[in-house]
């Protein structure tokens, strides 16, 4: 081997050995890069405020273009709803002080709207001492439910189907309110077999209560001896227009009659002259 063979060999040895360690270096270097860049990942999820998470899953679980991943999302959404706090949602703990109630002109129901858009609402609802909000429906919807300060009672009816078990006397007894009804001038107003579905108090570690189209879809909700608030996801909101129906409204109803333990006959009435809201301001993270 020449002299000038050797110093190209070791030239080469060198490159080689320099190009090695400059590779191990670069890829150390990305490693802890990649571990870095997945701790800050995680960090970030993990500081997501959870009703931002809440509103995210709530938008995927009521996109249409998502219809077949419906049931698991919505369970996902209960889930993340379960978790809730009255912190998560800055809500204002002077509405839980009893005194706030007894102000003058003090509206018995305060309401918070958190978001509305085409697709869902999201809202805080927040009722004085022993009031109740009146019986109501939910024009094909769902929704989801969460108290998340004091207690309430809460009474759900899901529609009964007339074809099943009712008996001729059960029939006897309709069509006698159903002839007083007429005979008030009240033809117009609806009238429905229901089935109590739920009656059961609630408290902020009470997992999420739900509603669908066809089941728990009318209900009551009734504070208890302090101030209680709940957190509400409907999809559609109200108002939103029903193909081949129209606008959905909500309608208000009243035990017209008692025909077992657990089945009633609903009667449509006017807006209860009791119930009235004032509003409050959302105080939470911003959601859009």
């Amino acid at each position: 081997m020449t002299f000038g063979d050797s110093c190209a060999l070791l030239s080469c040895r060198l490159f080689s050995t320099f190009f090695y360690r400059k590779k191990i270096s670069i890829s150390v270097c990305s490693l802890h890069m990649d571990i870095r860049d997945e701790a800050k990942s995680a960090m970030e999820i993990v500081n997501i405020p959870p009703i931002i998470s809440t509103f995210r899953q709530a938008l995927r679980t009521f996109d249409d273009k998502l219809k077949s991943e419906f049931s698991t999302n919505l369970s996902k959404l209960k889930s993340m709803t379960d978790a809730l706090k009255a912190e998560d949602l800055g809500f204002d703990d002077t509405l839980s002080n009893p005194e706030t109630w007894n102000k003058p002109n003090k509206a018995p129901c305060t309401y918070i709207e958190v978001f509305q858009n085409s697709r869902i609402n999201m809202s805080i609802f927040v009722l004085r001492p022993g009031f109740k909000m009146p019986l109501h429906d939910h024009p094909h919807m769902h929704g989801l439910l969460k108290v998340i300060a004091g207690a309430v009672n809460i009474r759900t009816f899901s529609e009964y189907p007339v074809t099943e078990a009712v008996s001729s006397l059960d029939f006897t007894v309709r069509a006698r309110f159903e002839a007083a009804r007429l005979a008030r001038g009240l033809h117009k107003r609806r009238r429905l077999f229901a089935e109590v579905t739920t009656d059961r108090v609630c408290r902020s570690n009470a997992e999420t209560c739900m509603l669908t189209p066809s089941i728990s879809n009318y209900h009551e909700i009734e504070a208890l001896e302090m101030p209680a608030a709940f957190f509400d996801i409907l999809s559609p909101p109200y108002d939103t227009f029903i193909e081949g129906i129209g606008p959905r409204r909500c309608r208000y109803y009243h035990v017209a009659n008692v025909i077992s333990t657990n089945l009633v006959e609903l009667e449509e009435i006017e807006v209860p002259k009791c119930f009235y809201c004032d509003q409050a301001p959302y105080l939470g993270p911003i959601l859009a």
